[in-house]
Formats: structure tokens, C-alpha cells, sequence
């Protein structure tokens, strides 16, 4: 499986791209919307605020992006949810739920 990673953080792709790749996927990195490309999933780390969800659901398939985001930017899971995203997280759940995302959509 292929999986775009947006995200301007390092620690958080290096996150994702080494439970991926323990799981046999490839990923990569793209610091802009215009960058997602083909990919199976989209997961976008929604702590910077230059992303915009309404840009990535136009970009990409809302049904096979997830988010993250602090938890104190309520405003971002609200637009998330609201634009028809399919998994809205909070960013400290990463571990928890990157493996279990990840499985989802290999199924």
C-alpha cells in the first residue's frame, strides 16, 4: 500500500513511515497539498496551520484521508468531520491508532 504523509514535521513522518514500512507499505512525505499525488491513503498532520481542510478534501479522497491534530485546535476536528473525512484523530494518538488505520485499508 501507498501512503502520502502531509506534514512539515519530520518526527511525525518518521513516525508514520516506520510503522508503515514494519508493515510492508511505502510512504512518503509532501509538505503541500499540490504534492499528494496517487496514493492509497492520505494521513495529514493538521498541527500546521498553513493546511487547509477544505484544499486537501478537494485534493484527495476524504474517504481515505486521516487526520491529526492537537487536541486544542477544535476548530480543525469540526471543519475534518464536517467536510466528510474519514478518520478525524487527535495527534497524540498516533501509535495507538496508526496500526490499526493501516490494517483498515489494507483489507
Amino acid at each position: 500500500m501507498d501512503v502520502c504523509v502531509l506534514s512539515t514535521d519530520l518526527m511525525f513522518f518518521s513516525a508514520v513511515e516506520g510503522v508503515a514500512g514494519a508493515m510492508g507499505h511505502r510512504s512518503w512525505q509532501v509538505e503541500t497539498v499540490g504534492e499528494i499525488g496517487r496514493a492509497d491513503l492520505l494521513i495529514a498532520d493538521l498541527a500546521h496551520e498553513g493546511f487547509d481542510v477544505n484544499a486537501i478534501v478537494a485534493a484527495f479522497d476524504p474517504m481515505r484521508t486521516a487526520v491529526f491534530a492537537p487536541h486544542v485546535r477544535v476548530e480543525v476536528f469540526t471543519d475534518a468531520r464536517a467536510s466528510g473525512i474519514a478518520h478525524v484523530y487527535r495527534r497524540g494518538a498516533l501509535a495507538a491508532e496508526l496500526p490499526r488505520l493501516l490494517s483498515e485499508y489494507v483489507s
